[in-house]
């Protein structure tokens, strides 16, 4: 399996609305899928990207590589820094109840 990353041009299998493969650039990429802004399709295949306003999540084992954006290679370290940075922005939510005050807007019958 390939790792991908935003901004590589990928191409996909036909599925669902599409009846032919076609091709896009990568805008997410999750654990084991990606989602793609698709760039080049059939011109039959109009309506089908139309009706998936012009994007598709496929699955990376399906997906093949055109043509990777540079990469910059990481360390080990460099890495597991990354993962600890992300798991300590995470703040865990709080118990405590917050303290409300409501104001009585009733208005006294005379």
């Amino acid at each position: 399996m390939a790792d991908f990353e935003i901004g590589d041009v990928v191409k996909g299998k036909k599925f669902g609305p599409m009846e032919h493969d076609f091709s896009g650039v990568v805008e997410k990429v999750y654990n084991n899928s990606i989602m793609i802004s698709i760039q080049d399709f059939d011109p039959s295949d109009k309506g089908g990207v139309n009706e998936l306003n012009g994007r598709a999540v496929i699955r990376q084992k399906e997906a093949k590589m055109i043509k990777a954006v540079p990469r910059e290679e990481k360390d080990d370290d460099e890495a597991d820094e990354e993962k600890d940075d992300k798991k300590s922005t995470k703040s865990p939510k709080s118990t405590a109840k917050k303290k409300t005050s409501k104001k009585s807007s009733k208005k006294a019958d005379k």
